[in-house]
C-alpha cells in the first residue's frame, strides 16, 4: 500500500481551508496520516508522528496535544473558530492551525479523495 505524502499548503486551496496561523514554512510541512479525533486523551496514545490532527475542539489543549505527539498541523472542522489562546500557543509552538466549514466526516472524505488523487 502506497502512502501519499501531502503538504498542508497542497490541501489548502482544494479543501478551501482558512489559515488561522502558520507561515509558508509551516504550511509546507508534509503529512502521510490523518487523525480525526475530539478526545485529546486518545490522540496522546498515537505512536505516529508527522500526521495531521483534525478536530472540532478549539481550546489551547489541542495545540498542547499536537505538540506532544508531533502533529504537523491542526485543522478545525465544523466551521469552528479557534479560541485566542489556541492561536497564541500554536504560534509559540510553530504549529499551523487551519479551519474548514465542512463537518469532520465530509472533510475526511474530501481529504481522502485528494490523497487518492495524489497517490
Amino acid at each position: 500500500m502506497k502512502h501519499t505524502q501531502l503538504s498542508l499548503d497542497a490541501i489548502r486551496e482544494p479543501l478551501e481551508l482558512q489559515i488561522f496561523c502558520g507561515d509558508d514554512e509551516q504550511l509546507g510541512q508534509s503529512f502521510v496520516q490523518v487523525l480525526v479525533c475530539d478526545l485529546m486523551s486518545d490522540v496522546l496514545t498515537v505512536e505516529h508522528e508527522d500526521f495531521l490532527l483534525v478536530t472540532s475542539l478549539t481550546s489551547d489543549q489541542v495545540a498542547r496535544t499536537a505538540d506532544i505527539v508531533g502533529a504537523v498541523g491542526i485543522v478545525l472542522v465544523n466551521g469552528k473558530t479557534p479560541q485566542p489562546a489556541l492561536v497564541t500557543l500554536a504560534e509559540d509552538l510553530d504549529i499551523p492551525v487551519l479551519g474548514s466549514r465542512m463537518s469532520g466526516f465530509d472533510f475526511s472524505v474530501a481529504l481522502g479523495k485528494l490523497m487518492e488523487d495524489h497517490a
